[in-house]
């Protein structure tokens, strides 16, 4: 088998986990209890060209990914958007886990609203680790959503059905949404020490960018300093400051950038340098925009 498979449709998927067809072309709800990881997957990497929405619950056992073990007796959820790449490090049976697997693919979103509005739920993008643990009464609810989408693909497909269909997934992805911000709130003294420490690490950077030639600090590299997927660090910035991560890096440059154009006599190029900046050009683009003034401007009213 192929270090890289490569999964384009919901046949492909549905065999590939189960053995058996899927109930529609383009979407399929798949029961856990059927699906088998055998052990010629073991460190494939595999591509899914779907989306997947999965909930997770096994009262047995932990699964492993990579080198951390989760415990599922719980109810975990995870999602997966088209074109991510995955290494399969668990093996089970049939049997060994309770839950389901909402497979679509996106040719399902077409000429729909959905098509554009699911780019919004960054929880697709969020690493295994930043899984999100259900209650009992949040796994009833998305249970009983992914039953009828289970049940309206079973269905004969009338001029009424794609609408249902699509309806349902939306509402499920907006629950799930719901419930990933209800973590973020109910676990509000551990986001706040990430919080600050994303500004620390955002301080050093600016600290030492002159030193290093390191440039400023980009968001995906923060998040891999915080060992966080960059929507996940995102959402979460957002959600306890109303600022995304890059509005909070800038934040921060221009509150340095005041400091040195008011206690130094460094040229605005130079300073911009000590930031981080190639361009000077590109460092008053950014202080004007977030001040209505440019550094000169700023330096002579002060």
């Amino acid at each position: 088998m192929s270090d890289l498979l490569v999964i384009n449709t919901i046949s492909e998927a549905v065999n590939l986990y189960t053995g058996k067809t899927p109930d529609h072309p383009l979407i399929h709800v798949v029961d856990l209890n059927d699906t088998e990881i055998p052990a010629g997957l073991n460190n494939i990497r595999i591509c899914s060209n779907l989306y997947s929405l999965v909930l997770k619950v096994n009262a047995n056992a932990q699964v492993q990914y990579g080198r951390n073990q989760y415990d599922f007796s719980s109810g975990v959820i995870t999602a997966y958007a088209p074109g991510q790449i995955i290494q399969v490090d668990e093996t089970y049976k049939p049997g060994d886990l309770k839950g389901w697997s909402l497979m679509f693919h996106p040719d399902l979103l077409l000429h729909h609203p959905l098509q554009q509005t699911i780019k919004q739920y960054g929880y697709f993008s969020y690493d295994v680790c930043e899984a999100l643990h259900a209650s009992e009464r949040e796994q009833q609810m998305l249970n009983q959503l992914a039953e009828e989408i289970r049940r309206e693909t079973q269905q004969n497909q009338d001029e009424f059905s794609l609408d249902i269909l699509l309806t349902s997934v939306e509402l499920l992805l907006k629950y799930t949404d719901r419930y990933f911000n209800r973590q973020f709130l109910t676990r509000k003294p551990f986001y706040q020490d990430s919080i600050e420490r994303f500004s620390r690490l955002v301080d050093e950077h600016l600290d030492k960018a002159a030193e290093t030639e390191s440039g400023l600090p980009s968001v995906n590299q923060l998040a891999a300093e915080m060992n966080m997927s960059a929507n996940y660090m995102s959402d979460l910035l957002r959600k306890q400051t109303g600022k995304s991560a890059q509005e909070l890096i800038h934040q921060q440059l221009i509150e340095k950038a005041k400091y040195r154009l008011l206690n130094s006599d460094d040229s605005v190029a130079t300073i911009a340098y000590q930031l981080g900046f190639e361009y000077p050009q590109y460092f008053s683009r950014i202080f004007k925009k977030k001040t209505s003034m440019t550094p000169q401007e700023f330096r002579k009213l002060h």
